[in-house]
């Protein structure tokens, strides 16, 4: 074989099979229906009784509840296999939809939000899967491509949300996007249970189970070792950038409403216009973490973002939010796809699921419709930028937004300090 043939990139067709392909059309079946309700979950969450200030704990409780397991879905991805795992726990995840459809009070969504971030506890397998399945170099293409898809069928599905609140009022509405949601939740599960391959060797595992608690939580403080020793300046940031995407990730659709004074089609339609930026920026996104690195793309994210940032609270109406908002999604696009390169790159194969389990796939700035960042480390900092942003919001509904523009700043310094790209990637 020539030198040239050797080093040719593998086409995305060649990419885009097996688990690559499983994991992209369930992600974009997922989308299809999350995103009709998502983003107006805190409207809802208001309208059965749940101030600005519980709606904040009713997230901070569901990172309580996720910090809790998160250790045994590492522990188990690493050990006993990723696949089985998460098919049958997105089984589960799909039946709390069915609390949300029923939810008479806002105590009744804290019940459904916390239990479904209890059986997160698969998402450090989902994570490990998708890394251990994708060839170092073309991380962020596939990354991206697992963001653009997705991105592109489901365009229209925040839209469809806020037409559905403005034709039938927000509870039935968001009832019918909830049972949507139940529906394809399941789907997805039963494509994962059928179509997903291992990716990890099971190599004597039994299923003990005081002796797999005992190994999953004792295995913390190695994992905990491990990221000090290997990453401590990435987790010093995304910890950062968890704890500001926390305090305003609940209010961009409150204080487009109350303050700004949008209405909720509005707002569907700046979703709309979003999600069309970001399908048509990622591809490029992608091949530019590939190009230029994880850390120089960190660094973009935080030159777009931040001016974004403290742009928001001075919106004037559709076009000012719709402009600012998009800019916010291409920066999310950057800190997302680059913080999951770097990861798959610097994390060993036979740790991936603990060390994933700390540190979530990557990190994103609070934008709706982001990816699902959290870890075991994480979820401390998440927690406390979501029990306080409610009480921040309610003393002046613009310090949520200028608190972020701080840490946005520091970060960008934090990562070009701190953050050392490996000279090998991982497999």
């Amino acid at each position: 074989m020539t030198g040239t043939a050797a080093n040719q990139e593998p086409t995305l067709r060649q990419l885009m099979r097996g688990n690559i392909l499983v994991l992209t059309v369930s992600r974009i079946i997922w989308s299809l229906s999350m995103s009709v309700v998502f983003p107006y979950q805190s409207l809802f969450i208001q309208e059965l009784g749940g101030s600005k200030p519980v709606i904040g704990m009713i997230t901070a409780l569901g990172n309580v509840t996720g910090m809790v397991f998160y250790p045994l879905g590492g522990y188990l991805a690493d050990k006993s296999g990723r696949a089985k795992l998460v098919g049958y726990a997105t089984m589960l995840f799909a039946l709390s939809f069915i609390v949300y459809v029923l939810a008479p009070t806002w105590q009744w969504m804290a019940v459904a939000i916390a239990f479904q971030q209890l059986v997160l506890f698969y998402m450090p397998a989902l994570n490990a899967i998708m890394a251990d399945s994708i060839p170092p170099g073309a991380r962020g293409k596939i990354f991206s491509l697992t963001i653009a898809i997705p991105e592109a069928v489901r365009i229209l599905a925040p839209f469809l949300g806020g037409w559905l609140i403005e034709r039938y009022t927000l509870v039935p509405a968001m009832r019918m996007g909830y049972t949507l949601s139940f529906l394809m939740a399941s789907l997805v599960a039963v494509m994962r249970i059928k179509y997903l391959k291992e990716t990890i060797t099971n190599t004597g595992f039994e299923w003990n189970i005081p002796e797999i608690v005992r190994g999953a939580y004792s295995d913390v403080f190695e994992s905990v070792g491990w990221i000090r020793a290997n990453m401590r300046g990435y987790s010093l940031i995304a910890m950062i950038l968890v704890f500001t995407g926390s305090l305003v990730q609940p209010f961009w659709v409150i204080y487009g409403i109350e303050i700004v004074g949008l209405t909720e089609m509005q707002w569907g339609t700046i979703f709309l216009i979003a999600g069309i930026a970001k399908t048509l920026v990622s591809f490029g996104v992608g091949n530019m973490v590939d190009r230029l690195g994880p850390k120089k793309c960190m660094i973009i994210s935080f030159v777009i973002s931040a001016p974004a940032m403290l742009a928001f609270p001075y919106s004037a109406g559709f076009v000012s939010t719709a402009v600012i908002y998009v800019a916010l999604v291409l920066g999310n696009a950057f800190i997302w796809i680059s913080s999951g390169v770097f990861l798959a790159d610097t994390i060993p194969r036979n740790v991936r699921g603990r060390i994933m389990a700390g540190l979530g796939q990557g990190v994103s700035l609070g934008i709706s419709g982001g990816g699902y960042a959290q870890g075991f480390i994480l979820f401390v900092p998440s927690m406390l930028g979501s029990l306080v942003s409610g009480y921040i919001y309610e003393i002046n509904p613009m310090y949520p937004w200028y608190l972020n523009v701080v840490f946005l700043v520091a970060s960008l310094f934090l990562v070009a300090g701190l953050v050392e790209e490996p000279k090998t990637a991982e497999v």
